[in-house]
This record gives structure tokens, sequence and C-alpha cells, in this order.
């Protein structure tokens, strides 16, 4: 193991395109695999409850498993990625992955094995993200988080598929466990296209123990900040939205839920076009200007009750909250001075604890104060982030 803390990367200077090299095709590709599996997990939580005969309460507690597991794998990347080199993670929990989709997926298993499988899961499948997100920014050099965005484009993409494809699949003989088996043929396909090459993501030079250990600048967590005020919006938008439509909108449930399918596709193609416009405005400025799009169209569909307009608000704020994710961890990355996988684990622990809390406040604000005024919350996070970015720049 070399002992370069910074990776070298490709010749990428600002102002220009991502290299969209093998490996980097190899890790978007894994990326939206992982997607596929995030997006598909919601989808199959109804369908799930009702084979084991659970009640709510009990099905939920897949949710928090994952947030638990999501926690582990953040606080234990960093350590075995300076251990064992990021190639290596990425084929082992990769395929770890993959099978555990099959322990949370067997047919007739009781909830005591899916809750483990899915924690577990989750907890490979979070060491995987740290991985693949500190090996494209550090890949990609200044060029990083426009290829972040790019990729998360695919995941997007996964995400309008997945929960069809388990819909689909829950139609016929096969039953919706085969929607979510496409994760499986993904990574393995993923590992077969990598062959034994995985030395090239240690990005011409790998992590060491200081990457794992090193001291964080103030300006990180600042930054980790961001991101804690900046994906309540997104979750609570995604947890919440439906019920947005029918309590302004009038529409019943299942018209409700297919329609905030207006903030996915809004996401996929903020992605899509903020990739290109990342490699030409400053990131900070191009973060402040989603917030300022997200709020704009916030207020849109939360002013009014016509549903063409709502609808049309929130596939505008998808568009907005679409490039912040990968944005925030490419500003925590930049802020790490080189703590490239140590920065990406922290950043995901930033998005467990956003995930487990924001959802659950504005749930009990809107048992409060109601929920069309709990929908504030959205806004005031955006509006605190907002503040951050522009009184905490990176450079």
């Amino acid at each position: 193991m070399t002992d370069a803390r910074v990776d070298t990367p490709p010749a990428v200077t600002w102002g220009t395109a991502p290299v969209h090299d093998r490996p980097t095709r190899i890790t978007f590709a894994q990326l939206a695999a992982w997607a596929w599996f995030l997006y598909a997990f919601s989808a199959t939580q109804a369908l799930l409850r009702d084979d084991q005969g659970t009640s709510r309460s009990i099905a939920s507690l897949h949710g928090t498993a994952m947030a638990v597991g999501g926690l582990v794998g953040a606080l234990l990347a960093p350590r075995i990625i300076a251990r064992w080199g990021r190639g290596v993670v990425l084929r082992v929990c990769g395929l770890a992955v993959a099978a555990l989709v099959l322990v949370y997926t067997a047919p007739g298993a009781p909830v005591s094995i899916t809750l483990t499988g899915v924690m577990l899961l989750s907890a490979a499948g979070t060491a995987l993200m740290v991985a693949m997100n500190a090996f494209i920014l550090a890949h990609q050099g200044p060029a990083g988080p426009a290829a972040l965005t790019t990729g998360n484009a695919f995941a997007a993409a996964a995400g309008v598929l997945a929960p069809l494809a388990v819909g689909a699949a829950a139609a016929t003989a096969l039953g919706w466990r085969a929607g979510v088996w496409v994760v499986i043929l993904g990574l393995v396909g993923v590992e077969i296209w990598r062959g034994r090459r995985t030395a090239e993501f240690d990005s011409r030079g790998t992590t060491t123990h200081a990457d794992a250990h090193g001291r964080f600048d103030s300006s990180v967590y600042w930054s980790l900040a961001v991101i804690m005020l900046l994906l309540p919006a997104e979750f609570c938008t995604m947890f919440w939205g439906a019920d947005l439509l029918r309590e302004r909108c009038g529409f019943g449930p299942a018209a409700a839920a297919a329609s905030l399918g207006a903030v996915t596709v809004g996401m996929l193609l903020g992605r899509i076009a903020g990739g290109r416009l990342a490699v030409r405005v400053a990131p900070d400025r191009l973060l402040a200007a989603s917030i300022v799009i997200a709020l704009a169209a916030f207020a849109l569909a939360w002013s009014t009750t016509w549903a063409p307009s709502v609808l049309f608000g929130l596939f505008v704020v998808g568009i907005g909250l679409s490039v912040q994710w990968p944005l925030g961890i490419a500003r925590v990355v930049r802020a790490s001075g080189g703590l490239a996988d140590r920065a990406s684990a922290a950043s995901s622990i930033a998005a467990n604890i956003a995930m487990g809390v924001a959802p659950f406040a504005l749930g009990v604000l809107a048992d409060t104060i109601g929920f069309h005024l709990a929908f504030l919350l959205v806004p005031a996070v955006l509006v605190a982030a907002l503040v951050l970015v522009l009184a905490r720049p990176v450079r």
C-alpha cells in the first residue's frame, strides 16, 4: 500500500468535462444498481407486509434497521478502505449486497430474517456508496462534482424504473421479488465487467491510515451541517409529498402516490442538466442556485390548491433538490483536504441521521399544528442551508 494521502486524478482541469473512462463507467453502473435497491425497497414495504401478515408498526422496523445498518457501514467504511483499498471494498461489498438481497427477499422468511438481512445489506451498501463517492471525487479531481452529479443521474433513472419493475413483477407469476432481483444481476454483471483489475479503483494511489484517522478542518463540519439541512428537504418531500397532494388537491391515495413521480422525474432531469452545469459553474454557486430554485418552486406547490400548479411546483422542486446531495458530498470532500474516504463516510452518517430524524419531526409537527403549516419545515431548512453555504464557502 502506498503512502499517498491524496489520490492523483487524471488530467482534468477546472472547466473541463469529467473523464468517462472505464473505471468511472463501472462505478456509475454500480451506483445505479445500488440506487435500484434503495428505490425498490420503498416499493416493497407494503408487499412484504402483506406476505408476512405484520402490522405497519412492525413493518416499519425495516426502515429503522436500514438506518442502523447505514450508520454502522458509514463508521466502518474509512477503516476497511484504508486496510484493503477501494477496489477490494467495491467488489466485496457489491457482492455482499447481491447476496443479502436474496436474504431480504427470501420467500416465506420471517420478520427476524428480513430485518437482519436489510440491516446487514444497508451496512454493506453504505460502505459501497462511501467507496464509490470517494473514488469518483478523487479520480476525477476538479471535475469530481460534475462526475458525481452525472453518476447520480443514473441513480435517479434507476429510481424511476425500480418501483415500476417491482409493480410489474408483482402482477406476474414471478412475484414482486423479481423486480428486486434485478439488483443481483446488475452487481454481478459489474464484477464481471471489472474483472481482476481492482487496483485501478484505488485511483493511482490508495488511501492510507491517515485517511481513516486524519483530523478534519472546521470547514468540513460546516459542510456536514449543510448536508444535514439540505437532505431533510428531499426526505420530507418524498415521504410527505403525497399527503400534500391529498390534503390540498383532493387526490386519492393511489393518485397522490403516483403523482409524486413528478418529483422523481424532476430529480432525474435536474441531475442530467446539473452534470453539465457543474463543469461550467463553481460548485458553491450552483448549490446556492439549486436551493433558490427549490424554495421558489416549493412556494408555488405549497400556496395553491390547483392540481396542475402543485404538480408543476413539485416537479421543479425535484429539479432544485436533484444536485444538492452530489454537490453537498463533493463540498465535504473538497473541504477535507484529501481525506476523501473519511469525508465520504461522514457525509453518509449525516445523511442517515437526517433520514431518520427529519420525516419524523415533520410528522410530529403535523400532529401539533396541522400538516400544511408543518410542511414549512422544508423551506426553513433550505433557507438555513443557503445561509451556511453563503457564510461558509469552501474553495
